[in-house]
């Protein structure tokens, strides 16, 4: 009999934390929640098109934040889904492996993340407005303006289309 395989602790920042829009397909795949947690190292994240959250590794040494989420135990099926939905395979997300810190304690646990994908996050970090833009939790007020990808311009490139395109504007003065 074959061993089964073993669960990747998965760090969620945005929609797909408990209670927000996404959080319905996470716990369609059977993966349980494993603890409130934030980064041990600074991260920027941002807000970008369609309230969409996106992590990017602090582009300067003065830039970023510890970021809250939450931890989910995922089944390689599981796994597999999320990269699916992140769009990894089309350049949106990429799933990297960071350290985080069990809130309430002192333990330090190794997850895996979704962040922009290289290809494009510092040129969004910077149309978003750089630092000034970085935020510590996205919250319940940040996924009342999500726009779910059934809302979205059509295609599988639609949330890419839109994060290109908001790039190559300049931003509004303010």
């Amino acid at each position: 009999m074959e061993a089964a395989a073993a669960a990747t602790t998965v760090f969620v920042y945005g929609t797909l934390k408990r209670g927000f829009p996404n959080h319905p397909r996470l716990a369609a795949s059977g993966s349980p929640f494993a603890g409130a947690a934030s980064t041990t190292s600074p991260l920027s994240l941002i807000i970008g098109p369609y309230s969409v959250p996106f992590l990017v590794p602090a582009p300067t040494p003065s830039a970023g934040r510890l970021v809250s989420g939450e931890l989910f135990s995922a089944s390689p099926s599981a796994l597999a889904d999320l990269d699916l939905f992140e769009g990894t395979h089309l350049g949106v997300y990429e799933r990297r492996r960071i350290t985080v810190v069990v809130d309430g304690t002192s333990s330090e646990v190794e997850a895996e993340a979704y962040f922009a994908n290289a290809s494009y996050a510092e040129d969004l970090w910077r149309r978003c407005g750089g630092e000034a833009a970085e935020i510590g939790e996205y919250t319940v007020e940040h996924a009342a303006r999500y726009v779910p990808p059934s809302g979205r311009s059509p295609g599988v490139s639609g949330l890419m289309d839109a994060v290109r395109s908001f790039i190559a504007t300049t931003p509004p003065e303010s």
